[in-house]
């Protein structure tokens, strides 16, 4: 049984069957003080990805559950965090193994709700998040910016099964309303899962966050990266993290009905819609404050290589995950070779798409090349979201749509050679085709 103690105060609890004492979950001061340290000085690691993103998650102090369902190739994330929890005797932090991904989303929701100062994270992948549908669309407007569930990449159609890389499971979740941020490489994707909440627990914005990455290619292969101590760490996100009430609460304890009319309907999603777009506004100056203290660019709209001053570019390429570096080794022999100029455009920020930036950027160029490494039905998703950035920009340039690297395959340097051909020949004339598929230096 509980018992309210007087109105605006935490609601406190008597000792549960299996020992826990939830008035001291709720006592955050408590909750720091049990913290145990990973790391007190900066140092340098050779880990995976799935690693990287499990050590940005354990340095929250204010992560105290951390409730998961394995599925590949997320798994490690959730073992490495057990591991480490279980070493630690005496610790109040606990890793809960539910019996399936939408039981995960479930809890969550309800430890989210109850603990607004803590921050409840999970990875999972692929069909697992298709599995928590159901509560990830109540999530993404549900006011609890203290959600964060790592997305590892990962094909999402049943058939055929593919387990590799494969942004289609995040991309078909984007509508969900998570603030959805791709990383690649280990150092950026421990630095974006330590930024993540801070964006998402902003008072105006209150909204679940899914950072995400690509699954083998950055989950399971290793890297050298750099983590910072814990106390550095606990800075930053007090620096930017502050209690604050849901989004329709009342007296911060009483919940709005969930049954609403369609006037009620719209209104809720308007502001729903406001609050993601704030993300515009802030994650720049998250990440600007970032890469003061720790020296590593911080959390940005989008990763470029190329684009120098107001000069105009031939080709500006589109594009996001780890393949994106292939395309930066490259590029600039190519551009000799050709007489070129090309420039880049590696998207971070998912959603909300950051259109104005992305069209200043794609403006100065001829040709566009939008490399999608999802199926899609049309001409792709990020093409259709750079379509719509142009939309209404006077001489806006061509755009080229392509597909390569669907279901994890490796975007070579003879695909990337023979996709910046076809955007070379759109300089002159429209593309050739609608959408083209490119795989190991080929157009398919």
């Amino acid at each position: 049984m509980s018992t309210i103690t007087q109105a605006g105060s935490p609601a406190r609890h008597t000792r549960t069957p299996s020992g826990e004492r939830y008035d001291d979950v709720l006592d955050l001061s408590k909750v720091r003080a049990a913290h145990v340290p990973l790391y007190n000085e900066r140092e340098q690691v050779t880990a995976d990805g799935n690693t990287a993103a499990a050590l940005a998650t354990l340095q929250m102090w204010r992560t105290l559950i951390v409730p998961g369902f394995p599925i590949t190739p997320s798994t490690k994330y959730l073992e490495f965090i057990a591991a480490k929890v279980s070493s630690q005797p005496g610790t109040p932090r606990r890793v809960k193994l539910l019996e399936a991904e939408h039981a995960v989303a479930d809890y969550m929701v309800g430890g989210a709700a109850a603990c607004r100062d803590l921050i409840f994270a999970t990875a999972t992948s692929s069909v697992g998040l298709d599995h928590m549908t159901e509560t990830t669309r109540s999530l993404g407007a549900s006011g609890l910016g203290n959600v964060m569930i790592v997305d590892v990449y990962r094909a999402t159609a049943n058939f055929p099964l593919c387990i590799e890389g494969d942004p289609s499971d995040a991309l078909a979740h984007r509508d969900d309303g998570f603030i959805q941020i791709c990383a690649r490489g280990k150092q950026q994707i421990y630095d974006t899962v330590m930024q993540a909440p801070c964006l998402g627990m902003q008072s105006d914005i209150m909204t679940p966050t899914m950072p995400g990455y690509y699954g083998i290619k950055d989950s399971h292969r290793s890297a050298r990266f750099t983590v910072e101590p814990d106390r550095d760490v606990h800075a930053f996100q007090d620096a930017w993290i502050r209690p604050c009430e849901l989004p329709g609460t009342l007296n911060g304890d009483t919940a709005m009905g969930n049954c609403v009319t369609s006037r009620h309907f719209q209104g809720f999603k308007i502001a729903q819609k406001r609050r993601i777009e704030n993300v515009l506004d802030v994650l720049p100056k998250i990440g600007a404050d970032f890469e003061k203290r720790f020296g590593r660019p911080g959390l940005a709209y989008f990763d470029e290589v190329g684009f120098e001053g107001d000069a105009p570019v031939d080709i500006a390429v589109l594009s996001m995950g780890p393949d994106f570096g292939t395309f930066e080794a490259l590029r600039e022999r190519w551009s000799m070779e050709r007489g070129l100029r090309v420039a880049g455009i590696a998207m971070r920020l998912i959603t909300p798409f950051p259109s104005a930036a992305v069209a200043a950027k794609l403006a100065r160029a001829k040709v566009v090349l939008v490399v999608n490494q999802a199926h899609h039905s049309g001409r792709g998703h990020l093409t259709l979201d750079v379509a719509d950035a142009l939309e209404g920009q006077v001489d806006r340039p061509r755009i080229v749509a392509a597909f390569a690297g669907m279901g994890g395959a490796d975007v070579s340097e003879s695909t990337w050679e023979a996709m910046l051909d076809e955007a070379a020949c759109a300089i002159s004339n429209p593309p050739s085709q609608k959408w083209m598929v490119f795989h190991e230096g080929a157009r398919l």
